[in-house]
């Protein structure tokens, strides 16, 4: 049984946001420095494959709501630190909303470049011959 890129987008999408949660709230405070020596490239790698997964598993959703989304869970996560006794950093959302906003950027600018949806179906349709039921 082979599974849907959306379907593995999906499973790959909540193992990640369990691992970044449980990290960022989690009792395991700084271990990303194993990984990545700065705290804010840590937060913005985070959230640009976050955001990334989103739009793979959700591909009918709109861009910049999954990018917003992706942001409000960043900020989520600094409500939750408050609980956790750890500390609340605006620039770790920030790090988090450049992230997600670093996946959208490009595709916002490459949709200036193509023509709207109607238009190419508009196109489209002028290039099929039409056929007479007669």
């Amino acid at each position: 049984m082979v599974l849907s890129p959306k379907i593995t987008a999906r499973f790959l999408l909540v193992a990640a946001a369990l691992v970044c949660g449980i990290g960022m709230v989690g009792p395991f405070q700084g271990v990303e420095k194993n990984f990545v020596p700065a705290d804010k490239a840590a937060h913005f790698i985070a959230f640009y494959g976050l955001t990334v997964l989103m739009m793979a598993a959700f591909p009918k959703n709109r861009r910049l709501e999954i990018t917003f989304a992706a942001v409000m869970l960043g900020a989520s996560i600094e409500v939750a630190q408050m609980f956790t006794h750890r500390g609340v950093s605006f620039s770790d959302l920030a790090a988090d909303a450049a992230g997600a906003f670093a996946v959208w950027v490009p595709m916002w600018i490459q949709s200036l470049r193509s023509p709207p949806v109607v238009e190419r179906r508009r196109r489209a349709s002028d290039r099929v011959p039409e056929t007479s039921a007669a």
